[in-house]
Order: C-alpha cells, then structure tokens, then sequence
C-alpha cells in the first residue's frame, strides 16, 4: 500500500515538472544579452525568481564580461546575436548611427560606479577642489597634463574623463590615450605603464582591492551614465508584447531592489562568481547595489515623457552626450566601427510605449 502510494506521488511530482517546462517551452523567446555588472544582474535575477515567466516570456539571457562597444559589434557583425541589450550611452549612440536600434528603457544609473584611479603615491592627488564647483575632485591642470590615461575608447570611461578634463579647461590633447579595457588597464597601472584609469563597477571593486585611489566618480563630474535598454527596431515589428514583458520581467527585480536592496547582496556574490570566476565581498556586493540607482516605472515614462513637438529628458539627455562624442572621436577608427565627429547623429528611435504596456502588464498581475 504505501509503495502504492510513494509511486502515485512521485508520479504526480514528475508530471507537474513535466508540464512546467512544457509551458516554458511554450512562452515566446527573447534573445536578451547583458554585461556582467549590476543591470545584468537584475535582469539575471529577474530570471533566477522566474518573473519572466510570471509575465509569459521566456529571457534567453547571456552575459558577458565585456563592453558596451562590443555588444554593438557583435550584433553590427551578426543582428542575430541578440533581440535586446544593455549599454550606456557612447556605445548606444555609436551603434544608433550603424544601425537601428531602439532605446525602449532605462537599466540603471552607473555614475556612482564609474571612477578614474591612479597609484596612491600620483601628484594628481595632491590637490583637491582646484575647480570650486567640483570639491570632491582630486587634480590640477598642473599635476594632469601630460599624464597617460588608460581607458577603452567609446564608452563611458572615455566620456567620464573627457569630463573629467572639461573641469580643468582641459582635453584629449593635453593628455596621452591608451585604448584598454578594465581589468587591463589596472594591470598596466599597476606596473607603472599609464598614470591613470578610467573604469567601472565590478573592476572598480579590483582596483580598490589592489590599493590604487580613487580621483573622482563619474557623478563628482556630472557625467550621467544611464544604462539603456535597446532593441533591434526589425525584431519590434513583430514582438511588441515580448518586448514589453521582458521589461516587466525586469521591472519587477528594479522593485525588489527599491523595497529591500540589502536582501539581493547574496545573490549579487553568486552572479559576479558565476561569471568572473573571482569571489566579491559581501561588502563590496551591499555597497554596489546601494550605489546603483533604479528608477520606479512612474520616474521612467516621465522622462520619456515627450510633449508636443519637443524632446523628452531621454533625448535631451542623448544629444548632450552626442556633442561629447564628438570630442572623443576625432577621426577614430575602433572596433570596426569607422566613424567621424562630423556623422554622429542623436538616436532616432526613442519610445515609451513598451514601458506602458509594461506598466499594464505589472498592473494585472498585482490585481
């Protein structure tokens, strides 16, 4: 009898399994590819708790310990490489004037989490606040010129430090540029090769491990780093509602973060592990999370918000970031991407709508 009845329960067990991954074999796909930092985390998250299929779609996510400039020649070189990805500004606005994207929502702030280092013993340190605006900034024309600066070109370490150098009537042509990446550019810091790094979250976390000092964050400098969410404006045609549950998916992790962000540093340590195979500090993990912004939906559709025939916040906040483009370009030729100041464009393909059907989406499921 009770064999009976242990092999009716597994039974019952197996089918429930069984018809789980039926249904989520069922659920439409998307092809969503992230960087292994903090959006990607959430969005790992958003995975892990099973809100994408709460919301009816299927996130076939990928990370990868890269940047922005190399999501956008991935898919230039391959459009099937990814549906959605996730990238900050100079890297989107590179890859708007190669092909269409559309900008349909917003990850995070990484402001707070992007910093230039140098070697505790740099002059650069030996002032601070020689712009009065700028009082937490370490740095004079004097102790910068000259210097030699690591950081990958097209993102926003190279936007950081053209603001950077903007505070102190300085450009690119008072410094020397060296094109590398995070955790190259902390090597070759360290061994003296360059004066100074322009980095972010989670390579921030291994400089500061390696004792080298931070000169200023990227928010110390007014330089807004919006991660934004972009899709292929051909895959938009017809996944609509994917789109919009996959940012709901998302949406959902953003609120755990705003109601308990200390509750998700266990889960940032496994992620980062996962993917970098190098263990992070709880510490450091709470503090990460704690420094990245999240915006509520409602903050989100506001600055989306277009009225009339004018700009959204979105856009205005784009074209600014444009002009500075211009001034890391040049005539620069990187990553296959060949491009000059005098074509850069603002992103065409800005929307709200997916947010929208997003908020709906989240609005049914509370109900």
């Amino acid at each position: 009898m009770v064999s009976c009845l242990l092999r009716i329960f597994f039974g019952v067990i197996l089918l429930f399994f069984s018809t789980m991954q039926v249904m989520a074999f069922d659920l439409p796909r998307i092809k969503v590819t992230m960087l292994m930092e903090h959006e990607g985390f959430l969005m790992w998250y958003a995975k892990k708790q099973g809100f994408d299929k709460k919301v009816g779609v299927n996130i076939d996510l990928t990370i990868l310990d890269t940047n922005g400039i190399d999501m956008m020649d991935r898919h230039r070189k391959d459009p099937s490489s990814w549906n959605v990805t996730c990238v900050t500004s100079i890297p989107l606005i590179v890859g708007t004037n190669q092909m269409p994207l559309e900008i349909v929502g917003i990850a995070n702030d990484e402001s707070n989490t992007t910093g230039i280092y140098v070697k505790p013993d740099s002059d650069i340190l030996k002032e601070k606040g020689w712009n009065e605006d700028y009082p937490d900034v370490y740095g004079s024309p004097e102790t910068i010129k000259g210097k030699t600066f690591a950081i990958k070109t097209l993102t926003s370490g190279a936007y950081m430090l053209v603001k950077y150098l903007e505070i102190f009537d300085m450009d690119f042509s008072d410094v020397n540029i060296v094109d590398l990446a995070g955790k190259d550019s902390i090597l070759a810091l360290e061994k003296g090769e360059v004066d100074g790094i322009a980095i972010w979250s989670p390579d921030t976390y291994l400089a500061e491990q390696k004792g080298l000092k931070l000169v200023s964050t990227a928010d110390d400098v007014d330089a807004e780093i919006p991660m934004m969410f972009l899709v292929d404006k051909e895959y938009t045609e017809d996944h609509e509602d994917v789109i919009a549950k996959m940012l709901a998916a998302y949406m959902m992790a953003v609120e755990t973060q705003i109601e308990n962000p200390r509750s998700l540093t266990k889960d940032y340590q496994k992620f980062l592990r996962k993917y970098s195979n190098l263990e992070f500090s709880k510490e450091f993990c709470e503090y990460d999370i704690l420094r990245h912004s999240v915006l509520p939906m409602e903050s989100q559709l506001k600055l989306f918000e277009k009225k009339a025939h004018g700009k959204s916040s979105i856009q205005r906040l784009e074209s600014t970031i444009a002009s500075s483009l211009m001034l890391i370009l040049y005539d620069s030729n990187t990553s296959d991407f060949t491009m000059t100041s005098k074509q850069v464009k603002n992103p065409r393909f800005v929307t709200d709508k997916y947010l929208k059907q997003a908020r709906r989406i989240l609005s049914n499921i509370k109900k």
